[in-house]
């Protein structure tokens, strides 16, 4: 009987109301002539409900009239029905055509571009490839790769490398940049050794060369502190690759004033949030109104659609998001000011400093009315010699 079912649903059958008298006499027709009813409900003694399909419904016709029943169709189910049913509803089947020519055609075009590579600013090199035609919008048969690599590295002495690579809407920039290397003079050389910071001598060990200082001595940067020449004892003086370690008292220093009273701004929890579309270069904005925040902090987030990975659409939305301030006044007195700046200054001397020996620390206080200045002084041991060729 499932079977039978099935093939109703895809031949479609109705759900029928039976009304008489002679309910069981109905039924009993039904069978004798091979009329196939499932799912009957009986609402007392009068009211049958029942499903028979399209085909036998019609049979029905003078079964009722010789049981003297009445028909009514509650509801019409199967394919045949829906087929009908959607067949007014044109925009049904065109909408999904309309779509997959949609992203066939923004599939031939850029919609998004990446920039990859530490320590780069990504926004002078999208400038680079906006100014040489590759920007979102433009057709991707129409980016000349070749042009915009070499233009980047035209525009950008401190890149080693870039690559570029269309995948689905998106172009991806892969940027390595070139690591800055120090002037090392070839050991074959001849070359003095001179110092690069102002600086006391500490100690000095000469392996090869003439040296030109001794400890206790005050150099300035750019002094000679070995000659690369040696004077011979028998013969004549020669020249030679200055060879030598030599350590010096160096300082570093940091300074700062801040005023005692301090008016600093702090957020109140409260946001407030609005949204703008961006179809390509039309934006649609969907809150004119002004804030109602006096002083607040606006963040911005903007994502690009996409269906696939590399799959981007011409749609941006962008959030913002208002974050109010509130100021607030701080009296700080001497010392807590003086902590705070200090803290400050020694972790931006530390930063300079790095794993180089501390040997000496001094804080200058001055402290003028309504301000407090402070200046940090770290005295370091490192080594200043840097060679440098003999022309």
């Amino acid at each position: 009987m499932q079977i039978k079912q099935l093939y109703s649903y895809f031949s479609g059958y109705v759900n029928i109301i039976v009304e008489g008298y002679y309910i069981e006499r109905f039924i009993n027709k039904c069978a004798s002539e091979n009329i196939y009813l499932w799912n009957m409900k009986r609402d007392g003694e009068c009211i049958l409900y029942t499903n028979v399909s399209t085909e036998d419904f019609k049979r029905l016709k003078n079964i009722a009239k010789v049981t003297k029943c009445k028909l009514k169709i509650s509801r019409k189910r199967g394919i045949p029905f829906k087929a009908n049913k959607y067949r007014k509803r044109k925009l049904f089947f065109i909408l999904p055509l309309i779509i997959l020519v949609f992203l066939f055609v923004i599939s031939k075009f850029v919609w998004n571009i990446e920039v990859i590579g530490n320590d780069i600013n990504k926004d002078e090199i999208l400038s680079i490839t906006s100014n040489n035609g590759l920007k979102t919008g433009i057709l991707k048969s129409k980016v000349d790769k070749d042009k915009i690599i070499n233009q980047i590295r035209l525009n950008r002495s401190d890149i080693s490398w870039c690559g570029i690579k269309i995948e689905g809407t998106n172009v991806v920039i892969e940027i390595e940049k070139a690591r800055e290397k120090p002037d090392i003079v070839d050991k074959n050389d001849y070359c003095d050794i001179v110092s690069s910071r102002d600086a006391i001598i500490e100690s000095i060990e000469v392996t090869s060369g003439t040296a030109a200082v001794e400890k206790g001595d005050v150099v300035k940067k750019g002094d000679t502190l070995v000659y690369g020449i040696i004077e011979g004892k028998y013969t004549d003086s020669r020249k030679v690759h200055s060879l030598a370690n030599i350590k010096a008292k160096v300082w570093y220093s940091e300074s700062k004033k801040e005023y005692k009273e301090q008016r600093i701004e702090k957020s109140t929890g409260k946001e407030e949030n609005y949204y703008q579309i961006s179809l390509n270069n039309f934006k649609i904005n969907f809150n004119k109104r002004v804030s109602k925040f006096q002083n607040y902090d606006t963040i911005k987030n903007s994502n690009r659609l996409r269906i696939f990975n590399n799959f981007y659409l011409p749609i941006e939305i962008t959030k913002f998001t208002n974050i109010e301030k509130k100021e607030e006044k701080i009296n700080y007195s001497e010392e807590e000011l003086k902590k705070k700046i200090v803290d400050d200054l020694k972790n931006k001397l530390k930063n300079k400093i790095k794993d180089k020996e501390i040997i000496d620390e001094n804080v200058i206080v001055e402290d003028k009315n309504s301000i407090l200045k402070v200046k940090v002084i770290y005295e370091v041991i490192e080594d200043i010699g840097i060679e440098q060729k003999i022309n």
